[in-house]
């Protein structure tokens, strides 16, 4: 009997990865007005394993989650969606505002501070990856741009 519950838990240890490849640290999800239909996810993605990239991310939040940048053209800020986020072995990337970050779009409600949001993250290396990021109101963070 002791035999059956050794391999059932090795198993499950062998199913479950020990730590994650990719870190998420100081996530977070902007507190919106109501009334706006979109709002942005920031975070610093740790790479522990092999080079890979963020492809991908749903929100429970959003209808439509995308991966967006901030570039400068002609003297003016603009956002666009770009396909992915690269994540070097052994480096910390940052989503944050003004550069790389997640748009929650056409969100199904206005999110309140202190709330939690729920987002898979998708990578390359077909791993995914499940987080809960703190919803932080507007005047904790500094003005947004518009989305």
């Amino acid at each position: 009997m002791k035999f059956k519950q050794l391999f059932a838990w090795s198993a499950l240890l062998l199913a479950t990865p020990l730590f994650a490849q990719v870190e998420i640290v100081q996530g977070m999800v902007r507190e919106m007005p109501p009334g706006v239909p979109n709002t942005a996810a920031y975070m610093t993605l740790i790479n522990h394993g092999e080079d890979t990239a963020l492809v991908g991310a749903s929100c429970d939040l959003a209808g439509k989650t995308e991966i967006h940048t901030m570039l400068t053209e002609n003297g003016m800020m603009k956002m666009r969606r770009i396909e992915k986020v690269a994540l070097p072995k052994e480096k910390e990337v940052k989503l944050q505002q003004g550069g790389d970050h997640l748009m929650l779009l056409a969100i199904h409600h206005t999110p309140k501070a202190g709330q939690q949001v729920t987002c898979q993250l998708s990578f390359e290396n077909g791993s995914r990856q499940q987080v809960q990021l703190p919803v932080v109101a507007m005047k904790a963070h500094g003005t947004h741009h518009n989305h």
